[in-house]
């Protein structure tokens, strides 16, 4: 696992699985959150794993937590 994930090759989708996947649901509640099938889900946790060059979805989970701030940036709203 590198310091910094290369969280830029992820599409918006992928962002979105991958900060819920630091909440360690499953595939299923992940899926029912996101409003897509349970095979997509799984479709995209496979996608995020090879991208980030991880191994396992729980690499991925600490990725979320550590990277929380990559994954999910701060909107700036005109302020």
């Amino acid at each position: 696992m590198e310091n910094e994930p290369a969280v830029s090759e992820l599409t918006d989708r992928e962002r979105q699985v991958l900060a819920l996947l630091g909440s360690g649901l499953p595939n299923r509640l992940l899926a029912r959150q996101l409003g897509i099938a349970e095979r997509t889900v799984k479709a995209h946790v496979a996608h995020i794993i090879k991208k980030l060059g991880l191994r396992t979805r729980l690499e991925a989970a600490v990725v979320a937590n550590l990277h929380h701030d990559l994954i999910c940036p701060a909107r700036d709203h005109g302020n």
